[in-house]
């Protein structure tokens, strides 16, 4: 896959996850795929594995917060098999809204994200938020 390919790629699967259709997100990711949330106080963060353990904690967000969480790709470059993403992004549980933004690298190989790390711009917010 070209450079371009890739940005594209991610692009695509954050439009995906805008959707919450599970089986349209499901075709970005390998089965093997290794996840790494920072631990923000719910089950599905740290270190996922496999394309089901994804699925689960992305519909997880999307349950906790009525539907409201999204990511919204502010740029996404690509260099080799990398992928980076700056995001930012957005949920409302109840009448507490927050917003935040992070960095996602993605690991892309034979157009599949392989791997995909998340660095967020305030950790303790979000586990106040999300526990």
């Amino acid at each position: 896959m070209t450079d371009g390919e890739k940005v594209a790629l991610v692009e695509a699967f954050y439009k995906a996850r805008a959707t919450g259709e599970v089986e349209e997100i499901r075709r970005f990711l390998a089965d093997d795929v290794v996840w790494h949330e920072p631990d923000a106080g719910s089950e599905h963060t740290g270190d996922l594995t496999g394309t089901e353990s994804v699925v689960a904690m992305i519909s997880d967000a999307q349950r906790k917060t009525a539907g409201t969480f999204s990511l919204v790709p502010v740029r996404i470059v690509a260099n080799g098999e990398h992928a980076v993403a700056m995001i930012n992004w957005m949920a409302r549980k109840g009448e507490v809204v927050i917003k935040g933004k992070e960095v996602a690298v993605f690991r892309i190989r034979a157009g599949e994200i392989r791997e995909a790390s998340f660095h967020q711009d305030n950790v303790e917010r979000d586990r106040e938020f999300w526990s």
